[in-house]
């Protein structure tokens, strides 16, 4: 598993001040090797609208900070889940992760 570049987790962290919200359970990221970002949100509930706007915001941040010499495209997913967190498809990295209790 490739790691995440650290100048790409600052930013990325930068770009989710203000759109993490209580449905967002994990943001997992991959970066490949053409510069090519993937964001995954993983939800406790089916994605809405909302969730792919705020998506926007968060490429739209990380876009205008990095520049298309870094990222030369970003693609957005958004996942419904049930699995607990350990057991996810975490692509290079998880950026967040709420604090979730086995009951």
């Amino acid at each position: 598993m490739k790691t995440i570049p650290d100048w790409l987790f600052l930013y990325i962290w930068r770009a989710l001040i203000g759109e993490i919200y209580s449905s967002i359970r994990a943001v997992a990221v991959s970066l490949s090797e053409n510069n090519s970002l993937i964001i995954r949100y993983y939800l406790d509930r089916e994605p809405l609208d909302f969730d792919y706007e705020s998506m926007e915001v968060v490429a739209t941040n990380i876009s205008s900070l990095v520049g298309p010499d870094k990222i030369s495209c970003i693609e957005l997913e958004c996942e419904y889940a049930v699995e607990p967190i350990g057991k996810l498809e975490c692509l290079d990295g998880f950026v967040y992760s709420r604090r979730e209790y086995d009951m």
